[in-house]
């Protein structure tokens, strides 16, 4: 018993760490051995035997130098050894996002695009402007390539709530999608929204909002006629829809009306007219602007014949002749344009822009407005006009053809 009981109270006596020198030697021997190498692994097991040796011998007099030392440099190394693992997680999905870019797989640039912003969003904000531009280019190719149209209409809409709220963007794109400054990028961004969502969405609607906003960008697309003429679109869209209301609520007088009811049909008929000149004036106006901006080469002669169709077809319908286009146009770009997303004033002519018809009800004759009775010709915008350089100059003629120049 008392063997056993000696045997007892010796085992629990630990040994004095401080005079472990052994130990101590080991573990420094283990930190310095380690200490040049600059793989993970070894940076890991650096740390590792570093924090054992201050943990252990940190209170030892004998190794207080060794000790200051970890403790000066342990949170250095730790750092360092963070910023590593993280270069290491990032450098793969970098490379293949930038290879994408260069080779035009936008499958991988979306891959590691969204991957990099999920994980690092502060860091990669620049890459939802990539991620919110592919799908403008693409849009504006025959035939239209659409597969990375809901993408881009995500990441254009991240971009714009991230801009507008004031988030800080190392650089406002990646390139070739690489943009000016912030009012330059929301400008392309409210573009890319809108073009996509009025041309490939068919939703011509809730496009002219974006579109509005990129022409008042301090942007390129403030003068870019594709933003216009895509509006126009919309205006298109109502106008052919007032013309059909118009010639439905003539064909719905008749010579058997009562006198009262001729009146209200006639009046109806006035407000439908009035409301498809007031629309026919807002369509005029971004056809002008449209037409104001086009490049004027010979190159792009084609595409301003359209717009001046297009100009000619409205202005028929508004006022019952082509005379006039021409001064209208300057007269309308002058003013600033009307925000398509505010309700259309009705206007109401003093005189018939042609001869009225005529309707008799008993011994009442009624006279009712003339209205327009051909549609204009609603048509695709051309292909988005290419940004310019980063030295801003002139249009040139392949910008209708070519959607995005390089910046250089």
């Amino acid at each position: 018993m008392a063997a056993f009981c000696v045997a007892g109270a010796t085992a629990g006596f630990a040994q004095d760490p401080c005079s472990d020198t052994a130990g101590q030697d080991a573990l420094s021997n283990k930190v310095r051995e380690l200490f040049p190498k600059t793989d993970l692994p070894s940076q890991t097991a650096k740390i590792d035997a570093g924090k054992q040796f201050v943990e252990k011998y940190g209170a030892c007099d004998s190794a207080k130098e060794f000790s200051d030392y970890l403790k000066t440099n342990l949170p250095k190394w730790e750092a360092a050894k963070s910023k590593a693992d993280l270069t290491s997680k990032q450098k793969p999905l970098i490379e293949k996002f930038n290879a994408g870019l260069t080779s035009k797989n936008w499958d991988d640039v979306y891959v590691a695009g969204k991957e990099l912003i999920a994980q690092w969003p502060d860091d990669f904000r620049a890459a939802e402007l990539v991620l919110g531009s592919i799908g403008l280019d693409e849009t504006a190719k025959t035939p239209r390539v659409t597969k990375w149209n809901e993408d881009t209409l995500k990441y254009a809409k991240m971009s714009i709530a991230d801009l507008e709220s004031g988030k800080t963007f190392k650089t406002f794109g990646v390139n070739p999608f690489t943009y000016k400054n912030k009012e330059d990028a929301l400008g392309w961004m409210n573009y890319t929204v809108g073009y996509i969502t009025a041309v490939d969405k068919g939703n011509k609607k809730d496009a002219v909002s974006y579109l509005y906003k990129a022409s008042q960008a301090t942007s390129d697309t403030a003068s870019n006629p594709v933003v216009y003429e895509t509006i126009g679109l919309y205006y298109f869209d109502e106008l052919n829809r007032l013309v059909d209301d118009v010639k439905t609520k003539i064909a719905a007088q008749s010579k058997d009306d009562t006198e009262e009811v001729a009146k209200q049909k006639v009046e109806a008929i006035k407000q439908a007219v009035a409301q498809l000149n007031g629309t026919a004036e807002r369509a005029l106006d971004v056809y002008a602007r449209a037409y104001k901006f086009a490049p004027k080469d010979e190159k792009n002669k084609a595409y301003r014949d359209k717009l001046y169709k297009n100009l000619q077809d409205v202005y028929k319908v508004r006022f019952g002749k082509t005379e006039g286009v021409d001064a209208y146009i300057a007269s309308a770009t002058a003013k600033p344009l009307p925000n398509p997303t505010t309700p259309i004033t009705p206007v109401f002519d003093p005189e018939p822009a042609a001869a009225p018809a005529t309707t008799t009800s008993g011994s009442t004759t009624t006279t009712t407005p003339a209205p327009a009775t051909e549609k204009p010709d609603a048509r695709t915008p051309a292909k988005p006009v290419a940004k310019p350089a980063a030295a801003a100059k002139p249009q040139t003629g392949a910008a209708i053809s070519s959607p995005r120049k390089k910046k250089a």
